[in-house]
């Protein structure tokens, strides 16, 4: 009971904030002491080491300097030992590889010693002095080998007391150290008694230079040095410090490593060891205060550690004491409130909101909305659980859910599974979302509208192009039909106005559209297999007349390397460039235009295909450069020319980019414009075909031309084709007669290039024959039919080629002889279709509609049935239905002046074989019967199949 009266007393003591401050403080204060003590330690171990090190270096160096004596020792004895007493040779012998050396006086057959080279090298390497004392009444010395040019002297001092020691006074074979105390850089000596055994041999000795003794016993990482004799004297020294060299006379014992006070302002670090036998100490020591130096990088880290540990432990303690207990008491009061706080914003919210509680789905908590909007409702009820299961599965990433109430009101939720009161609970948000969905409701329903006014639109103007078409049909029919019949030259001016204007009209039709199925989406493309090359030689041929016709050069430049067989709607790339060739035509008074194409190849993409038409023109401004790919905009023309629909860019753009390509301009007022199509077309994936074009010899070719271009792109063709083109004008003096020469003439040919050539030639020009014609050794061709130029140099080689098939404009409309029955409501179309056929050599019978068609139909044969589709009582879709039912195997074939797109699937859906979009000329008509006037002659069962 008393402890737990003790325990309730000092329980205010820890868990008040000031009692909890006292805690932090002297945690912090056991930290310091740590941190001090850790960095007492470090610094410790720094200095031992330190020391421990100094130590090690000074022993190595007394070991070194014992080492340097004993040699010098052992050598002395060695030399002694080879002495000889009375020499049997009565004078000195000398030889290459020992010296007989005779000790004492001339007169005297005392003491020899023998010297080898060996030796005697080895006591130069050292600089050591080989002499001899002879004893006597008057002691002289002998300098047996003396390495260094100048001579030194024997003190007489030293003379003085080595004489004075008597047999037995040194130990046997010991030596004697001598050096002169009056100097430190004085000589060194070490003398040994010749022989024991008589007193008067002498004294056989070394003399070292006291330099390079010093310089032996130095060593930096040991200190300075001073090496004391037996009697406490000063041999040598480093360094001559008096009150130091006092201190360690003072110390007593041979050997000492510590601590000795030299002058009155520093302390220095000692260790002394006796030299062998001599009786001479050998001192290393080094100031303390070098030691503290060494050290001072460690010192001061240790330092700046110290005070950056206590700054940042008080900072610490500061910052616990701002952030951490000051906040403890307002967090406590702030909690009391916040709940307040929170009960009063959840009343006031402008959501619903409530609490439900996981195990049972039971109402726990809600605000005064959420009694308004979902009160005694059942939908919560129904709900509850699919809403609890959902929020608290880890399996799903959202919890919202959307429902409507009994009274109509959309309500959005947005639920959090968490912790209310020690269980779990469901937090619930419902949002009003009514007008919301009302919005939404309203927008979809405009939408809706704007879908029906869209389609309106795309109707109208299929039904205005039906309108339109219907009419001009009846205009273009006839004005053909006009044409072909005797006019004078006024007449056909007027028949050619006409024309041109019926023809402006039908364009504009056309661009519009296809303006309005490009917006409609009904704009597919068609892919299939092409030929470039023909394309290309099909688009420049149908505006070569309208060019010279203005004195223009129109030609195409083609890479060599462009493949055969590209994949692509042939198409639109037509469509494309037959604009932009129209428009070159019709703004450029003077110059030329050219087609070119080549083949631009990406190393990681597919290979991409450009064509550029480059005229000399006027050009464009520079403002109007962005706007002519806007529908309807129209650039400043020149005065003579009659004003487009200004569609036509807009439309090739559209097209372009239906197609993943892009076009872009380049233009210069006075300098002309390029229009650069990129498409990215693929060549066929199905098996190579077997090339359309032979090859040709190889043989070398010139080619000239007044266009440098022109000649290397054609070079290039017959290079592909296997002749040797050589884009450069000939030699003829010289020439070989079988050479065959082209000359490439962009326009007219108006003179030759080559006038005096003797072999063979093939004249190329603008407005060359389409077919190859020869005469003389010279062939004609046009410049822009690379098939018909690859036959004539087939042909000048001397190679079979098959005729260039003639082109389909200069044939005749020769007559069919089908009987052709033809349904159609409009009076002025059964004329114009009737006389159309008539003049195609079909005879014809007319029905104004399905019914009455079909009633003919029963009554007579036909070869063709040509129906219009919109006729009333029974269609023409209804018509063709019709016939293949009852059996019906010619060929059916519908008109319409509805250019929508899905006309042509509908047709076949129908039965049909092919269908017509009015106005066509006379020529279409003609292409299609004429096929079916073939197979109805020479194989009437294979009346019903298409024309390819």
């Amino acid at each position: 009971m008393r402890l737990k009266s003790y325990l309730h007393q000092i329980n205010p003591l820890f868990s008040s904030p000031e009692a909890v401050r006292r805690l932090l403080r002297i945690v912090a204060l056991v930290f310091l002491i740590g941190l001090l003590g850790a960095v007492y330690n470090f610094m410790r171990s720094t200095l031992n080491n330190e020391l421990s090190q100094r130590r090690s270096y000074m022993s190595s160096a007394i070991a070194e300097a014992q080492t340097f004596f004993t040699s010098r020792e052992a050598l002395l004895e060695s030399l002694s030992l080879s002495a000889v007493h009375k020499p049997q040779a009565a004078t000195g012998f000398d030889s290459t590889e020992e010296v007989h050396l005779k000790l004492g006086s001339p007169e005297e057959d005392h003491w020899g010693v023998w010297l080898t080279r060996r030796m005697r090298d080895y006591l130069k390497s050292k600089q050591l002095t080989l002499l001899y004392v002879h004893p006597g009444q008057k002691p002289e010395v002998q300098y047996l080998f003396n390495p260094r040019p100048e001579t030194s002297h024997l003190p007489l001092s030293l003379l003085a007391r080595l004489t004075a020691l008597k047999p037995g006074q040194t130990p046997p074979g010991e030596e004697v150290w001598l050096m002169d105390q009056t100097s430190i850089s004085a000589n060194l000596y070490i003398f040994t008694r010749l022989d024991e055994r008589f007193a008067d041999s002498g004294w056989l000795g070394l003399e070292m230079d006291g330099a390079s003794v010093s310089d032996a016993l130095r060593n930096r990482s040991a200190g300075e040095f001073m090496m004391f004799n037996s009697l406490g004297g000063v041999l040598l020294g480093s360094s001559s410090s008096a009150p130091l060299a006092e201190a360690i006379r003072q110390v007593k014992g041979d050997s000492f490593f510590g601590v000795l006070s030299g002058d009155w302002w520093s302390e220095h670090l000692v260790m002394r060891k006796q030299l062998g036998s001599s009786g001479w100490q050998l001192v290393y020591f080094f100031e303390l205060r070098t030691l503290l130096e060494n050290l001072l990088p460690q010192l001061i880290a240790a330092v700046l550690i110290s005070l950056f540990g206590m700054a940042l432990i008080w900072l610490l303690t500061h910052w616990i004491e701002i952030r951490v207990l000051a906040p403890a008491m307002h967090r406590i009061q702030a909690l009391i409130e916040s709940e307040a706080f929170s009960r009063d914003v959840i009343q006031i919210a402008p959501v619903a909101l409530c609490v439900l509680r996981r195990s049972d789905g039971r109402l726990v908590l809600e605000n005064t909305l959420s009694q308004q909007w979902l009160g005694n409702s059942s939908e919560r009820e129904q709900l509850c659980p699919g809403w609890i299961e959902q929020a608290f599965d880890p399996g799903r990433a959202n919890s919202t859910d959307y429902f409507e109430t009994a009274d109509g009101r959309h309500l959005y939720l947005s639920s959090a599974p968490t912790r209310y009161k020690g269980e779990d609970v469901l937090f619930c948000a419902f949002s009003d979302i009514s007008a919301r969905k009302q919005i939404e409701a309203t927008l979809e329903e405009a939408r809706r509208l704007a879908d029906i006014a869209n389609e309106a639109k795309t109707l109208f103007l299929a039904t205005m192009s039906h309108e339109i078409r219907t009419p001009l049909y009846g205009v273009l029919g006839t004005l053909e039909l006009l044409s072909r019949t005797p006019l004078d030259n006024q007449q056909k001016d007027y028949l050619r106005a006409i024309e041109g204007s019926s023809g402006t009209l039908l364009q504009l039709i056309c661009d519009v559209l296809d303006v309005s199925k490009i917006e409609a989406g009904q704009l597919a493309l068609e892919l299939s297999e092409f030929n470039a090359l023909d394309l290309v030689h099909e688009i420049v041929q149908g505006y070569a007349a309208a060019a010279q016709a203005k004195g223009l050069q129109l030609y195409a430049c083609i890479d060599p390397q462009l493949p055969e067989l590209l994949v692509g709607d042939v198409t639109r790339i037509r469509q494309i460039l037959s604009n932009l060739l129209n428009n070159a035509v019709k703004f450029t008074d003077s110059g030329r235009i050219v087609l070119r194409v080549r083949v631009n190849r990406h190393e990681d993409e597919h290979d991409s295909i450009v064509w550029q038409v480059s005229d000399t023109g006027r050009g464009i401004a520079q403002g109007d450069q962005a706007l002519i790919f806007q529908p309807f905009y129209q650039s400043e023309g020149n005065t003579n020319v009659i004003a487009g629909t200004g569609l036509g860019l807009s439309i090739c753009q559209r097209l372009t980019q239906l197609m993943n390509g892009n076009i872009r301009t380049v233009s210069e007022l006075g300098l002309g414009s390029s229009f650069t199509l990129t498409l990215p077309l693929e060549t066929p994936t199905t098996p190579p075909r077997p090339p359309t074009i032979g090859a040709l010899l190889p043989q070398i070719i010139y080619v000239v031309s007044p266009v440098r271009e022109l000649a290397e792109s054609v070079a290039g063709w017959l290079r592909r084709w296997g002749a040797r083109a050589q884009p450069c004008s000939p030699n003829v003096v010289g020439i070989n007669r079988d050479t065959l020469l082209i000359e490439l003439h962009p326009g007219p040919l108006e003179r030759r290039l080559e006038p005096d050539w003797p072999g063979p030639l093939v004249l190329a020009s603008g407005d060359g024959h389409q077919e190859t014609r020869s005469q003389d050794g010279i062939w004609q061709v046009n410049c822009n039919n690379l098939r018909a130029l690859h036959q004539a140099v087939g042909q000048a080689q001397g190679l079979w080629s098959k005729p260039g098939q003639e082109h389909p404009d200069s044939r005749e409309l020769k007559p069919l002889h089908l009987h052709v029955l033809v349904a159609e409501d409009n009076l002025i179309n059964q004329l114009i279709l009737k006389d159309q056929l008539e003049e195609l050599g079909c005879s014809v019978e007319l029905a104004r509609n399905g019914e009455e068609a079909l009633a003919i139909w029963k009554s007579g044969h036909f070869d063709l049935v040509l129906t219009d589709v919109n006729m009333p009582k029974i269609n023409g879709y209804e018509l063709a239905r019709e016939l293949r039912r009852r059996d019906a195997a010619i060929p059916i074939i519908g008109a319409t002046a509805n250019a929508m797109r899905g006309e042509e699937e509908k047709c076949a859906e129908a039965g049909m074989n092919h269908c017509l979009v009015k106005p066509f000329a006379l020529r279409a008509l003609f292409n299609y019967l004429s096929i079916y006037a073939r197979t109805a002659r020479d194989a009437p069962g294979l009346a019903d199949q298409n024309p390819t």
